[in-house]
C-alpha cells in the first residue's frame, strides 16, 4: 500500500529536479510514490531522463500540456494523481525524506484523528544561490505538539502575532495531508483542491480550517532548497523579483487576481514583499468563505512594521515603506493607515555572519559545510538530531 505521495511540480529547472528525484530514490522505502509534475517549455529533458537514464517504478512522470499551466494548476493535476493515504508537496530544488512514513503511521496509531501534520524544516542555500555570506538552518528539538486549531486560526487568519511571517505551518507544502481530507477540501471549495496562486499559503488557511486534528513534529524532516532560478532567491533582487512577478501575473491570468482591488497590496509594485502576498491570500479566504477577520488589518500593520525592521538596504527599505504606504493609505479609505507606524532605517548592515545555537535551532555558515545540496545538507544535520526511527518509536533519547 502506497502510504505517502510525494508530488514534485517543477519547471524549467530541470538540473535541480533531477538531482531531487535522484536524491528520494536513494531510499530504500516501497510505500512511497513520487509524481513529477512537469511544466517547463521543453519536456525533452524530464522525458529522456525517465525514458533513458532512470528506471524506478516508484516515480511517475506526467509531463507538458499543450500550454504552460498556472503553478496552482499544476499542482492541482499532481494531487488529482496522488494514490498514497497521505499527500505532501515540495519544491524540485527540496528534499524530503522518505521515512516521514514512519512518523505518519506513528501518529496515527496515537492520534486516529489526525488529518494533517507539519515539522520543522531545514533551510539550505544551493551553492549557485549565495551572492553574500549565509547560513544553512538545522533544527535540533524533536518534541511532538497536537496543536490547538484556534490558536493557530488566530495566528494566520488574524495575523495574531504582528509579525511578518504567520506561524501557520500546517498544509501540503512541506507538511503531509490525509488525502481524504484532501478530497473533503475538493467537495467543500469549488471542486477544487487548490484556487488561489499563492498555492502553498492558500492550502494552509484550508488545512488549519478543516483538519480535525494537527500534529506538529519539531524534527526536521525536509530541507527548504533555494537555487539561483528559486522564487526566494529572487526576492534578493529587487530587478529579479519585479520580472517573476510579471511572469506570475501573466502565467495565473483568469485566476483570483493577485493585484486585489479590496486589498490593495499588489505584488507587480516593486516595495511588494512575501509579507504582503501571505496577507492578500489570507485576505482572500477569509473574504470568499466568510471567516471573521477582526484583528487582522491592525495586526497586519505590526507585521508591515516588523518586516521593515528586517531591511538591512536603505533603498529596499524606502520602496517597500513606500509600498505600505500606499497600501495603507488606500485600504478602506485610509482606515487602518494610524496602525503603521514603522521605525526609521536602522542603517545598512550585515547579516548571516555568526554560526551557533540560538533557542532550538543550529546555523551553520554554509561556506564551512560541503553539502552540495539539500539532501547531503540533510545526512549532514541528521548527525546533529535524533534519528526518525527513534521519535516514531517514542524513544527520546540517542541511546540504544
Amino acid at each position: 500500500m502506497i502510504q505517502l505521495s510525494i508530488c514534485l511540480p517543477t519547471r524549467n529547472r530541470q538540473t535541480y529536479c533531477i538531482e531531487t528525484i535522484r536524491a528520494l530514490a536513494a531510499s530504500d522505502r516501497t510505500d512511497f510514490e513520487v509524481i513529477v509534475g512537469d511544466n517547463s517549455d521543453d519536456g525533452s529533458v524530464l522525458a529522456d531522463f525517465f525514458a533513458t537514464d532512470f528506471h524506478d517504478s516508484r516515480f511517475r512522470l506526467i509531463g507538458p500540456e499543450d500550454t504552460v499551466l498556472p503553478m496552482v494548476d499544476n499542482w492541482e493535476r499532481l494531487a488529482g494523481q496522488a494514490k498514497g493515504r497521505w499527500v505532501s508537496v515540495i519544491g524540485d530544488d527540496d528534499y524530503l525524506d522518505p521515512k516521514l512514513v514512519l512518523l505518519l503511521k506513528y501518529y496515527e496509531r496515537l492520534y486516529p484523528e489526525v488529518e494533517a501534520v507539519s515539522w520543522a524544516r531545514m533551510s539550505f542555500n544551493w551553492p549557485d544561490n549565495r551572492p553574500s555570506p549565509a547560513l544553512s538552518v538545522l533544527p535540533v528539538s524533536h518534541e511532538t505538539l497536537v496543536v490547538i486549531k484556534s490558536d493557530v486560526q488566530d495566528r494566520l487568519f488574524r495575523w495574531s502575532e504582528g509579525t511578518r511571517r504567520p506561524a501557520g505551518g500546517f498544509g501540503v507544502y512541506h507538511g503531509a495531508i490525509r488525502k481524504s481530507l484532501m478530497e473533503r477540501i475538493k467537495r467543500k471549495y469549488g471542486g477544487r483542491y487548490f484556487e488561489h496562486p499563492v498555492v502553498d499559503f492558500e492550502s494552509t488557511c484550508k488545512t488549519i480550517r478543516e483538519a480535525r486534528m494537527l500534529v506538529h513534529c519539531q524534527r526536521p524532516l525536509s530541507v527548504l532548497g533555494a537555487c539561483a532560478a528559486s522564487n526566494s532567491a529572487g526576492t534578493k533582487s529587487q530587478k529579479t523579483l519585479i520580472e517573476r512577478a510579471r511572469v506570475f501575473k501573466e502565467e495565473t491570468r483568469g485566476k483570483v487576481d493577485m493585484d486585489d482591488p479590496v486589498f490593495p497590496f499588489p505584488i507587480s509594485d516593486k516595495g511588494a514583499s512575501i509579507c504582503a502576498s501571505i496577507a492578500s491570500t489570507t485576505s482572500w479566504f477569509c473574504r470568499t468563505y466568510g471567516i471573521d477577520l477582526t484583528g487582522f488589518p491592525e495586526n497586519f500593520a505590526r507585521a508591515a512594521v516588523d518586516e521593515l525592521k528586517n531591511v538591512h538596504v536603505k533603498q529596499d527599505y524606502e520602496d517597500k515603506r513606500a509600498f505600505f504606504e500606499r497600501g495603507f493609505d488606500t485600504w478602506e479609505n485610509g482606515k487602518w493607515r494610524e496602525c503603521f507606524k514603522p521605525l526609521p532605517f536602522q542603517g545598512e548592515r550585515s547579516t548571516n555572519e555568526m554560526c551557533g545555537v540560538l533557542k532550538d535551532y543550529l546555523y551553520i555558515r554554509e561556506d564551512a559545510d560541503p553539502s552540495q545540496t539539500p539532501a547531503e545538507f540533510y545526512r549532514f544535520g541528521e548527525h546533529a538530531i535524533l534519528p526518525v526511527e527513534h521519535v516514531a518509536s517514542g524513544v527520546r533519547t540517542f541511546a540504544r
